[in-house]
Formats: structure tokens, C-alpha cells, sequence
């Protein structure tokens, strides 16, 4: 199979992903035995609790050594000693130092919530997100016919994260959110083999939806995306909450996860590069408080 290809903006050149365990999503998601499996048990949110029992449990900690080497994660980024992690989602879920992503200060721009490959998508020119070989609506997506209609014409901006990406996230700008919504559904990989192999992958994954009123990009739709041993998508603020810009949102456990972002068309204008690679279908490398767009009234001036 060909790796998926990865634009790195901070070097102008293109690279591929480090997959890990391919072989193990290829079985379950290419081969015919392995589609049965999958549909007979793997989209159950019992066995993703399971994985994640295990990968809690203090026997998991031989994973880290390896993980770190297959990676190349920076160790020195770390706020803990490796020692004293007591299992692999203990890791999995690490913290940083506080110089370890620095938020782009700059209130008018759009910064990235997470460290992910990016692609955005102009929802005026597409009613339906093509995401790795797979099409969904806006509407069943977010299960809000209201909000479908509302977005239709906007900005997507889909983050997948990586499982050797740092998997906590933040806030993209300050100012208040409603009540987080939930959105339930079965639990899928996102990896690519997955998305090229499953229908509307996305409208069946579990989801968390937060509606964020921001003060340099209006009204933001924000939605976390569980995936195939992700069945933990942990948030700190669940309720009404008053938040500020780079303040940490959440995390995802152990896997490769989802943030979806959606703003309206006159609130925010992407960054170039990033527009041109998502129209090759090509993945743009972002970390967390990275610029990725400025507000549309910074963009006019």
C-alpha cells in the first residue's frame, strides 16, 4: 500500500507517513475475513474499552520504548521522566513543557487546536467532505439539520491526528462555549486504510460537539471524533465555559483521532498553503498554536 502524502510547510517539501501496525488495520479493513471480524466485532465500543484496559494497564509499559524508537518522538518536549509513566496511555496522553508548542500571539490569527495533518475545504464549492476516498454531508455529520444549513456555505477544517502526534488539544481563540453535545455512534480507525475502505466512516464515530462563540471568529462549530481504540474522548469543560486562547480543551486516549472545525465564510480566511495542498487531497503537517488562517476582517485590511 502507498503511505499517505504529507506537505511539511515548514520545509516547502512532501513526505509520508510513519504508519505503525499497518498490517494489523490492513487485515481487518482489506482483507475479507478481516471486514466480517471488524463488522462482527471491532465497531463495538466494548472492545475499544477493553483495548483500553490494557493499554491502562501497568503491563503496557513495554510499548513505550518501542513506540518512542518507531516515532522518533522528542523525548526532551517531555514534562515527566519516562520512568515515571505507569502505563502506555499514561504516555500516550503525556503533557509537554510549557515552551514545548507555543501559541502564535497574534489574536487575528487562526491557529491550530492540535498537532494533526490538516486539509480544509470550501463548503460553497462541495455539499459533501471528501475525506481519504469517502463522502458524508455536512448534516449527518454534525446531526443538525439547522447547523448543516447554517455552515453550508463555510470553512471545514478537519485535523487528523496521528497516533505520534501529541494528543491533547486547545482552544483556537478566547471566549465562551454552550454545553458540549454528544453525538453517538460506532468506533472506527481513522487511519487511511480505513477511510479508503469504509462508507461514512465519520457520521458513525462517536462525537463530541462544542459550539464556540469566539471573538475574532464568530460562531465556531468544534467537534472531537473518536475512532477504533479511541473510545475515551476526555474534556475538561463539558458545560458553560469562559476559555482563552491556547487554553488546553482536552486529549484523546490512545489512537489516531479527529477534530473537525466549521466556520462561516465571512469569519476566517485559510492560509494558502494550505488551501492549495487540500485541493490535491494533500494533508498539511500543523502543530498545535501554529498559524493555519486569519480572520476575514485581518485578511480585508
Amino acid at each position: 500500500m502507498n503511505k499517505p502524502k504529507l506537505y511539511n510547510r515548514t520545509t516547502g517539501s512532501f513526505e509520508y507517513e510513519n504508519t505503525y501496525k499497518v498490517n494489523g488495520l490492513s487485515f481487518l479493513y482489506n482483507s475479507g475475513i478481516g471486514k466480517m471480524f471488524n463488522s462482527m466485532f471491532l465497531n463495538k465500543r466494548n472492545v475499544s474499552r477493553i483495548y483500553g484496559r490494557i493499554m491502562n494497564g501497568r503491563g503496557s509499559v513495554y510499548q513505550i520504548p518501542k513506540f518512542i524508537k518507531h516515532y522518533k518522538i522528542n523525548t526532551h518536549e517531555i514534562k515527566r521522566p519516562l520512568e515515571s509513566f505507569r502505563s502506555f496511555n499514561d504516555f500516550f496522553t503525556r503533557e509537554l513543557k510549557d515552551n514545548a508548542r507555543p501559541i502564535d500571539p497574534e489574536p487575528t490569527h487562526l491557529i491550530s487546536p492540535c498537532d494533526s495533518r490538516l486539509l480544509v475545504f470550501d463548503l460553497s464549492k462541495q455539499h459533501e467532505l471528501p475525506v481519504k476516498g469517502y463522502w458524508y454531508s455536512l448534516s449527518d455529520l454534525v446531526k443538525d439539520a439547522k447547523i448543516g444549513r447554517e455552515y453550508g456555505n463555510g470553512w471545514c477544517f478537519i485535523y487528523r491526528l496521528a497516533p505520534s502526534d501529541y494528543h491533547r488539544f486547545c482552544y483556537m481563540d478566547s471566549g465562551r462555549q454552550e454545553k458540549v453535545r454528544r453525538i453517538r455512534g460506532v468506533l472506527h480507525s481513522v487511519h487511511p486504510i480505513a477511510l479508503s475502505n469504509t462508507t461514512s466512516l465519520m457520521v458513525q464515530n462517536y462525537r463530541e460537539l462544542t459550539m464556540l462563540h469566539t471573538k475574532n471568529f464568530g460562531k465556531v462549530v468544534h467537534l472531537e471524533v473518536g475512532a477504533l481504540f479511541v473510545g475515551k474522548i476526555v474534556l475538561i469543560n463539558k458545560n458553560e465555559h469562559t476559555f482563552r486562547r491556547g487554553e488546553e480543551k482536552g486529549w484523546f486516549e490512545f489512537g489516531g483521532s479527529t477534530i473537525i472545525q466549521l466556520f462561516k465564510k465571512d469569519q476566517v480566511q485559510p492560509d494558502a498553503d494550505i488551501v492549495e495542498q487540500s485541493l490535491l487531497k494533500i494533508e498539511t503537517i500543523v502543530r498545535m498554536g501554529e498559524k493555519v488562517g486569519v480572520s476575514a476582517s485581518a485578511s480585508l485590511s
